[in-house]
């Protein structure tokens, strides 16, 4: 197998394609697993901090369509 093919079938199986990413918002932000373990982090300390808990937003807001 040539070098290049090796290389481009490693990086095929890192890389999402086009038919795995969320079509809406609120899912792409489920499915980020760095964002949501900061956001758990962030909502922990505005807890410890005496600061209360986090005021959502309606889900509604984020139910738009992502556009690649």
């Amino acid at each position: 197998m040539h070098p290049y093919n090796n290389t481009a079938l490693k990086l095929s199986t890192r890389v999402p394609s086009h038919g795995d990413m969320p079509s809406v918002y609120s899912e792409a932000k489920l499915v980020a697993q760095t964002y949501q373990s900061v956001k758990q982090q962030l909502f922990k300390a505005f807890q410890r901090a005496g600061l209360g808990t986090w005021v959502k937003k309606p889900p509604e807001q984020d139910q738009f369509l992502l556009t690649v």
